[in-house]
């Protein structure tokens, strides 16, 4: 590719970027340097051909712009929304070109390759996406609960602990098969999995809220409160 032809194409991804916001910032980074190097050392490696040359299929015409602009903030936006809180809040240290731009314009929107790299074809955000807004919630706001034993509790002389939502400090549970009430059911996960909805519990008698996963969660059956 000649120093002509890279900055026609940095031209398109320009005017793409301007019509899609992000659509095409990542190749107008890429594209500035190699013009820079270009400038600096007079040619690019054959590897970076190659690569200038593969950006061409990122190009999207306009009308395809326009179409998936549509479907998206009519269909894919609250899911996308989703994972972005669920990655930027927990600092998972994946697709933070994706995140970071989502986090700093809450009008930005992905390029459907991106979206389907980032939602459909990922494991982690599809789970978490499919247990928050795809699934109802076992339980409500007021339901009554204990927690299973297949749980994992920090023991300590024999006695077992929940932490705490500050994640800070451990609550001491009384007995086994304590009950508890359900006060949120909506809390945002921590790990990709089923069961990955994260519940308010407050124990009968306590004043100390307490966070367990769905898939630890079962209703009560001879609730011991005292």
């Amino acid at each position: 590719m000649t120093k002509e032809e890279i900055e026609e194409l940095l031209g398109k991804f320009e005017e793409q970027e301007s019509a899609l916001g992000g659509s095409g910032s990542y190749q107008i980074g890429v594209l500035t340097s190699m013009l820079e190097g270009m400038v600096k050392y007079g040619q690019l490696t054959p590897k970076q051909l190659m690569f200038a040359n593969n950006l061409k299929s990122d190009i999207i015409s306009v009308d395809e712009m326009s179409e998936w602009r549509k479907i998206f903030l009519s269909e894919k936006k609250e899911k996308f929304d989703y994972a972005v809180k669920y990655y930027h809040q927990n600092n998972i240290q994946y697709f933070n070109n994706i995140v970071l731009k989502a986090v700093e314009n809450s009008s930005y929107i992905p390029t459907r390759k991106q979206y389907d790299k980032f939602i459909t074809n990922n494991k982690y955000s599809s789970r978490v996406v499919g247990e928050m807004l795809d699934k109802e919630p076992k339980y409500i706001a007021g339901d009554i609960v204990q927690i299973r034993d297949t749980y994992t509790r920090t023991t300590s002389i024999g006695t077992k602990y929940h932490l705490i939502p500050s994640g800070r400090s451990f609550w001491h549970e009384p007995k086994k098969c304590w009950g508890y009430i359900v006060i949120k059911n909506d809390v945002l996960p921590h790990a990709a999995c089923i069961g990955c909805r994260r519940y308010e519990l407050l124990p009968f008698g306590h004043s100390q809220i307490i966070v367990v996963e769905e898939r630890y969660i079962k209703r009560a059956k001879g609730v011991v409160a005292n």
